[in-house]
């Protein structure tokens, strides 16, 4: 029997590991022709549907997610037509709490899968092998010989000692990022997230997982991202595989984290303080600072122990903090959303997500929407319309403000400029706003992704921001932008800016007095064109990072950037003769 376990991911450079998971175990142990076939949202459905014809497996299986959902089940309607005899089997998170529902409204689908995949996934394959009683299968959904609807109880929870390492080839994955798990579940039971109805944590056996780490880091992986819940569930466990990422660094790889802050133990923080500069990221939901609401989704998040990791972790410079919000939740008005958003981004964290809550089948979220009046899309993936105290004109705003985030504080290209536009306002989410509102007045489509518009924009938009001095503003938004980009071929807004240093100053600086190899280890024996290739120098009237009105010249080099992609660069008062 040919079974083909199907995976559609959000991008590209996602890959599966669910299905490597489920393909790996069921290999071991039954006899069937198991491969896999991964294809993203962004191809076509008729391209998908043309190659996997052309393998024509027996059975096809589709992980199933929200954001794929809605193009598995078109898939799964055209194939049928044109393989009849194949068996679809649907299985994850998006079709587990609705099997009925779903085999009900796509006949074309013959099994579905829920819970957790790979033990259910081994006993459906080697019962339609062997033919014995699908009654007998646990964690399945399917069709009796009459067109009823069974449901047979979910398997126990997998030992975790038992599942394969999910890659095999890792030629096919050099450029894109690897997940992996080292514990299942979660010990919080927050409404929005379907891990709050799984019950207890489960952690695979330590020296597997340092094994398997062993194999990421030998084959210079760019990155792994952790999928536990929350992978400080248990600090000590935690502690043993961060020391060993420290101990076996590559120097390459990077591992991702979602960490629960008020519960991180200061050993695992001074551990982490002591890694690699981009050997880690952590990301933090924190979600809402409302304690109302905090209350309701079951969560014990605490602001101030989220500011202190922030803090200790931004002063130590070694680990990218990426902070969640959740806009939509219950008891969260716009007068409070504003506050968490100001709560959180006072923290500066490097990336700031405003997401919007998702109403998730089988969430404890899903039974609160009467009593709270949030009204949801009924199409994947579910994202909220408006609640009890948002209407839908909020939720639009914040839409355009989330832009707003997104375009200039998480692309990291404009921190300087936000920095001084910051202290113009009243607050941090006022900034944005305003943004917000001269973009909606000077544009009647969405602002363009185009980096050089962006940074005019910003430019354009000063004029918005009450007793702004415009001359240095420009500036400082030229001082971010020459943090990224060489100036070469620049638009005409920043040559119109561009230093009052003549040539002869800049070969006088660069290459007869060796500025730039005294200043940058990376810069040492290169010269001459090379030289000025890989560098600029800019003089200021002020200092863009301290604001300072002391004249400075500015050293970029563009031969070292760091993992938001600025350049090094060294400032150097002017001294003025007496």
């Amino acid at each position: 029997m040919k079974i083909l376990l199907c995976a559609v991911n959000a991008k590209y450079i996602h890959t599966n590991i669910a299905v490597r998971l489920i393909g790996g175990y069921c290999r071991e142990r039954i006899s069937s022709d198991i491969s896999i076939a991964e294809y993203t949202i962004n191809n076509y459905t008729d391209d998908i549907v043309q190659d996997l014809y052309a393998k024509h497996p027996d059975v096809i299986a589709f992980s199933c997610y929200i954001w794929n959902i809605r193009m598995v089940y078109e898939i799964c309607t055209v194939l049928k037509k044109i393989l009849p005899e194949i068996l679809i089997v649907l299985g994850g998170p998006e079709v587990t709490y609705n099997p009925h529902q779903i085999l009900t409204n796509l006949p074309e689908c013959d099994f579905i899968i829920t819970g957790e995949g790979e033990e259910s996934s081994r006993q459906l394959y080697s019962c339609l092998e062997n033919g014995s009683a699908l009654s007998e299968i646990r964690g399945i959904t399917y069709r009796d010989n009459s067109g009823k609807i069974i449901s047979n109880p979910q398997n126990a929870p997998i030992d975790m000692g038992v599942l394969p390492f999910p890659y095999d080839n890792f030629e096919e994955i050099q450029h894109r990022i690897c997940y992996y798990e080292a514990s299942r579940g979660c010990p919080f039971r927050c409404q929005y997230c379907l891990s709050s109805v799984e019950k207890g944590v489960r952690f695979a056996p330590i020296e597997k997982v340092k094994k398997e780490l062993s194999i990421f880091l030998e084959h210079r992986v760019k990155q792994v991202k952790f999928v536990d819940r929350t992978f400080n569930a248990n600090n000590s466990f935690a502690m043993e595989i961060v020391n060993f990422l420290i101990d076996n660094d590559n120097k390459i790889t990077n591992f991702h984290f979602e960490v629960a802050a008020e519960t991180l133990s200061d050993e695992l923080l001074s551990l982490l303080k002591s890694a690699r500069k981009g050997l880690f990221q952590l990301e933090i939901g924190v979600q809402s600072t409302n304690s109302s609401t905090l209350k309701t989704i079951c969560r014990n998040g605490i602001i101030e122990k989220v500011g202190y990791v922030t803090e200790e972790l931004k002063k130590a410079g070694n680990i990218h903090v990426h902070l969640d919000l959740i806009a939509g939740l219950p008891h969260e008005d716009i007068k409070s959303f504003v506050n968490s958003f100001n709560d959180v981004h006072s923290l500066l964290p490097h990336q700031l997500q405003l997401g919007f809550l998702k109403v998730l089948h089988g969430s404890g979220m899903e039974k609160m929407c009467d009593e709270y009046k949030i009204s949801y899309s009924p199409f994947p993936p579910y994202e909220v319309l408006k609640t009890h105290c948002l209407s839908y004109d909020d939720i639009l705003f914040l839409k355009q403000i989330e832009e707003m985030v997104e375009t200039y504080y998480n692309s990291n290209r404009f921190v300087h400029s936000l920095n001084y536009l910051s202290k113009h306002c009243s607050d941090y989410f006022g900034m944005y706003a305003v943004l917000s509102s001269r973009r909606s007045q000077m544009f009647t489509e969405n602002l363009t992704h185009n980096k050089n518009d962006t940074y005019r924009f910003l430019i354009d938009a000063a004029d918005s921001f009450e007793n702004i001095n415009k001359n240095k503003f420009m500036r400082m938004v030229k001082f971010d932008y020459l943090l990224h980009e060489k100036p070469k071929g620049t638009p005409d807004w920043v040559s119109n800016m561009l230093n009052p240093l003549n040539k002869d100053d800049i070969y006088d600086i660069t290459i007869r007095k060796n500025a730039f190899q005294e200043k940058f280890s990376s810069l040492s024996g290169v010269s001459g064109k090379e030289l000025l290739n890989a560098t600029h120098v800019e003089k200021m009237y002020f200092n863009p990072v301290t604001f300072e009105d002391n004249e400075c010249i500015i050293y970029f080099n563009y031969t070292e950037r760091d993992t938001f992609g600025n350049a090094e660069y060294w400032i150097e008062n002017v001294r003025r003769e007496k």
